[in-house]
C-alpha cells in the first residue's frame, strides 16, 4: 500500500466513540479495532474473517504515546460486510453515519473523488471558444468511456439467458460490489437463504413475485440435483433499491454500466 494522507478521527455521535480513517491510493480505509468495538465484535481476529482477504490490510497508526504501531485496517467494502453481520442496534445508525457524514467529509477534504466542475458564463468571444473547446474535450472523454463500457456490457449480456436472468455474482460486478459482500447483504435483507439444504436459494415469496428464479439440473454419478439461483431484471431493480435504502449505494439510479445494458 502506498503512502496515505493524514489520519482523520471521526466521532460517532450516538456513542461518542471514534473511528480512525484515512486514504490509501485514493480509497478510504478504517482502523479495524475502532469499527469492531462500535459494532459489538468482542474478538477483532474473529470479526476480520468476515470481509474478503483483499479488503484487509495493515497500516502504521500513531497511538496515545505518539509512537507509530502497525494496526489492522479494513476497506470500505469490508466495512459494509462487518456492518451487515453486526447484531448491535447501533449498526444501522453507524452505517448511515458512515455514508452520510464520514465519507462525504473524506470526499470534501481528500482526493477520494473529483468535485464537479462549475462553468462561468463566458463574457468574451475568446472565453466562449475556450469553453467550447473544454466541453468538446470532455465529450471525447465521455464517448471513450461509453466505448469502454460497450464490450463489458456485451460480455455481461452473454451471462444472461433468453429471459434476461443473471447470476448473483454478475449482479455484484455490475453494481461494483464483491459477490461475497452482496450475498451477505441479500442474506441480511431476507432475500436469500443463508443455511441449510436451500442455502443461497431465494425465499419462496420472491420467486413467486418474479424477483428470482431457481433452475435445477441433474449432475454427477450417482445423479443428484443441483440448483442455481438467478436474478430477474425485476429482482435486479429490487436489489439496487434495497442497497440504496440501506445506504450502501449513494444514488437511486443504477450505475452507468446498467444504463448501457438496458439499451442492448
Amino acid at each position: 500500500m502506498t503512502q496515505s494522507n493524514e489520519l482523520q478521527r471521526f466521532v460517532f455521535p450516538d456513542t461518542g466513540q471514534s473511528v480512525r480513517t484515512f486514504l490509501i491510493d485514493g480509497e478510504p480505509w478504517f482502523v479495524a479495532a475502532d469499527v469492531c468495538e462500535l459494532l459489538g465484535y468482542t474478538r477483532v481476529a474473529d470479526a476480520l474473517r468476515i470481509p474478503d482477504e483483499d479488503d484487509l490490510g495493515t497500516h502504521f497508526v500513531r497511538g496515545h504515546d505518539e509512537r507509530d504501531r502497525p494496526a489492522q485496517i479494513v476497506s470500505e467494502p469490508g466495512l459494509y460486510s462487518l456492518i451487515l453481520r453486526s447484531n448491535r442496534p447501533e449498526a444501522k445508525a453507524f452505517k448511515r453515519w458512515i455514508t452520510h457524514e464520514v465519507l462525504p467529509a473524506i470526499r470534501r477534504t481528500g482526493s477520494y473523488s473529483i468535485p464537479a466542475q462549475v462553468y462561468a458564463i463566458p463574457i468574451s468571444f475568446a472565453e466562449a471558444l475556450e469553453l467550447a473547446a473544454r466541453q468538446a474535450r470532455e465529450l471525447e472523454v465521455v464517448q471513450a468511456k461509453v466505448a469502454e463500457l460497450e464490450p463489458e456490457a456485451a460480455r455481461a449480456a452473454q451471462t444472461m439467458d433468453a429471459d434476461g436472468l443473471a447470476l448473483v455474482g454478475t449482479i455484484g460486478k455490475r453494481f461494483g460490489l464483491k459477490e461475497k459482500a452482496l450475498r451477505e447483504f441479500l442474506y441480511a435483507q431476507g432475500l436469500l437463504i443463508r443455511h441449510g439444504l436451500r442455502r443461497n436459494e431465494p425465499m419462496a415469496r420472491y420467486v413467486q413475485s418474479g424477483h428470482f428464479e431457481v433452475k435445477v439440473t441433474l449432475v454427477g454419478e450417482p445423479v443428484r440435483e443441483r440448483s442455481t439461483t438467478y436474478v430477474t431484471p425485476k429482482g435486479e431493480a429490487l436489489i439496487w433499491k434495497r442497497l440504496y435504502e440501506a445506504g450502501v449505494v449513494g444514488s437511486p439510479r443504477p450505475p452507468a454500466r446498467q444504463l448501457v445494458l438496458a439499451e442492448l
